[in-house]
C-alpha cells in the first residue's frame, strides 16, 4: 500500500485532485492510503508529532503562511525518504523546487495530462527505491490507540526492551512505542541474520553497526548501544557481530 499526503490550501483544487490521484493510481493497479491537508503546518505536525510515513508528497508552492518550499525542507530534515512532487500554476518556480528533493513538478493549468505523465515515473522511481527492500508490519501506540505501523526494515536500528516493560522501536529518523512482546517473537518476525539479541534488552540491525568503542556499538545517526556489562556477555556480543560480517563476505 502506497501512503500518499496532498497539501494544497485551494480546498476546490485539493477535492478534484485528490479524485484525480485515487483514480490514476488505482488504475495504475496500485492500492493507496491518501490523507489531504489545507495547510503545511497540519503536515509537518502529521510527520513530527504523529510519527506518520509517507510514501510520496505532493505539495503546493504557493501557500499562506508556511510555503511549499519551507513545508518540503522540514520534511527533509524530518524524515529523507520520499519522493516529492511540486503543483504550481509557475512554471519559473520549477529550478528552484529541485533543491529540496523535488522529483517532479506537476503544473495545475494541465492537471489531468500532467497527472497521466507523472505517475508511470513516480511508480518507476519507487519501484527503484524499493528494489530488494522488505516492509514489516507491527502494532504502534500513538496517542494512545495502537494502529498498524509498517516499516522498512532497513530503516530499524533497533528494538529495546525497556525496564518499564515498554518495547520501544527506534528508527533512522524516529521513535516508537509497540506493542508489548518478548523481543524473541519480534527477532521471528524481522528474520535474523541482519538482527541479532545483544544482551536481553537489545535486538540490533547489525547493519546499522558503523563502529565499536568504549564498550558500545556506534550506530547510524551518532546512537549507541552497549555490548553488555559482563565481560562474557559483551564477549557474545563482539561475536555475533564477527560472524554477521564473516557471512556477508
Amino acid at each position: 500500500m502506497l501512503r500518499i499526503a496532498l497539501c494544497d490550501d485551494d480546498l476546490d483544487f485539493l477535492e478534484r485532485f485528490s479524485h484525480l490521484i485515487v483514480s490514476s493510481f488505482t488504475a495504475a493497479g496500485q492500492h493507496i492510503k491518501i490523507a489531504t491537508f489545507s495547510d503545511g503546518e497540519s503536515l509537518i505536525e502529521k510527520v513530527e508529532k504523529e510519527k506518520q510515513i509517507f510514501d510520496i508528497i505532493f505539495l503546493d508552492v504557493e501557500m499562506p503562511g508556511i510555503r511549499g518550499f519551507q513545508v518540503a525542507q522540514r520534511l527533509r530534515d524530518l524524515r529523507a525518504a520520499f519522493i516529492l512532487v511540486f503543483t504550481t500554476y509557475k512554471e519559473h518556480q520549477s529550478r528552484e523546487g529541485y533543491f529540496y528533493g523535488a522529483f517532479r513538478y506537476i503544473f495545475k493549468n494541465n492537471l489531468e495530462a500532467e497527472i497521466g505523465e507523472a505517475i508511470p515515473s513516480i511508480l518507476k522511481k519507487l519501484g527503484v527505491l524499493r528494489a530488494g527492500e522488505e516492509e514489516v508490519t507491527f502494532k504502534s501506540r500513538t496517542l494512545g490507540v495502537f494502529e498498524d505501523l509498517t516499516l522498512k526494515k532497513e530503516d530499524i536500528v533497533f528494538l529495546q526492551l525497556k525496564k518499564t516493560r515498554r518495547v520501544s522501536l527506534k528508527t533512522v529518523y524516529s521513535e516508537y512505542e509497540l506493542l508489548v512482546r518478548p523481543l524473541a517473537e519480534y527477532a521471528k518476525q524481522l528474520q535474523p541474520p541482519a538482527f541479532m539479541p545483544i544482551m536481553r534488552n537489545y535486538l540490533l540491525n547489525f547493519n546499522h553497526v558503523e563502529g565499536i568503542q568504549d564498550g558500545s556499538f556506534i550506530l547510524t545517526g551518532g546512537l549507541t548501544v552497549p555490548l553488555g556489562v559482563k565481560r562474557e556477555v559483551r564477549k557474545a556480543s563482539m561475536e555475533k557481530y564477527m560472524r554477521f560480517l564473516e557471512e556477508r563476505i
